[in-house]
């Protein structure tokens, strides 16, 4: 026979014989390869719930958490829980109230906001703000869609481990009322008693901007469902510090200037780690015009 006949032979032999066997063990590592990339969306979005969305929904997705700036409770429902639904076999049985949602669902509410009933918040009521940046959020898709993974998972013992968290919950005690002129109470601990480290966070030095236009920029992006402002009847979080009156406040021995607060706004966790406000990802202009808008609320 010819020779290389016999080696065609032998090697469509083994082509037939390997095709099998590769496929029994490449369904196998594609989902080994599933599982694992599953739990790192799942990761993804604890570290991004720890960042964002504990100050408000807690830690352990317990609602109502207290601030680490005000010492006030949040208001926030509660993510974690189950609900009785009935079961293929029609037996009520207890699922993740998550499951009991559509994943459309919890990702419009995560990207777009809950507004209040009627479009307006009665005073000391919770807004959730939006977070998609579609929406004027810092969140990109692929962000809300590892919250999305992670709050399907309840996998709440995640959380605690996240570098992002915010640390000094526990730490919080109530702050003083807020009035023209006083001085934002600050529980937390730090340098002087500020918890603020540096007060240069990269931005540009301050210009004038335009103040109505920050006003937009105030109210689009996630502000009104943290801080409380008497002049917007949008504006009645209590997450953050009550801003009715911050161009004429002092934050502890820090004047709140058009530099610092630009400083600030452009990255908090910079300025402060583990401070409750997120970095929300203005741009210039974007800083320049809302720190023009609360340099009118006197």
């Amino acid at each position: 026979m010819d020779r290389r006949l016999i080696v065609s032979v032998v090697l469509t032999t083994l082509i037939v014989l390997l095709i099998p066997i590769y496929f029994m063990f490449e369904n196998q590592r594609q989902f080994t390869f599933a599982i694992a990339q599953d739990q790192e969306d799942v990761q993804r979005g604890a570290a991004l719930y720890a960042g964002n969305c504990s100050p408000c929904h807690g830690v352990q997705g317990q609602g109502n958490a207290v601030s680490p700036t005000t010492g006030k409770s949040s208001g926030a429902p509660p993510l974690r829980g189950f609900v009785t639904e009935l079961g293929p076999d029609g037996a009520p049985q207890q699922v993740p109230w998550t499951k009991s949602r559509s994943e459309d669902y919890i990702r419009a509410t995560i990207s777009a906001g809950r507004p209040p009933l009627g479009g307006h918040p009665a005073p000391g009521s919770v807004v959730m703000p939006t977070w998609s940046d579609r929406f004027g959020g810092p969140l990109r898709d692929i962000d809300v869609d590892y919250l999305v993974k992670f709050l399907e998972t309840q996998q709440w013992d995640l959380v605690p481990k996240q570098s992002t968290l915010p640390a000094d919950f526990a730490k919080a005690t109530p702050a003083a009322p807020v009035s023209a002129g006083g001085a934002i109470a600050n529980p937390t601990p730090g340098p002087a008693g500020t918890g603020i480290v540096s007060i240069n966070t990269g931005a540009e030095p301050f210009k004038e901007g335009d103040a109505a236009a920050g006003k937009q920029v105030f109210e689009t992006r996630g502000c009104t469902g943290c801080h409380t402002v008497d002049s917007l009847s949008d504006a009645r979080g209590t997450v953050g510090p009550n801003l009715t009156h911050i161009s004429s406040q002092q934050y502890n021995n820090f004047p709140n200037d058009p530099e610092f607060l630009k400083q600030w706004v452009n990255d908090p966790q910079a300025a402060k780690p583990g401070t409750a406000m997120p970095k929300l990802g203005l741009n210039d202009v974007e800083l320049n015009n809302v720190v023009s808008f609360l340099e009118t609320l006197k």
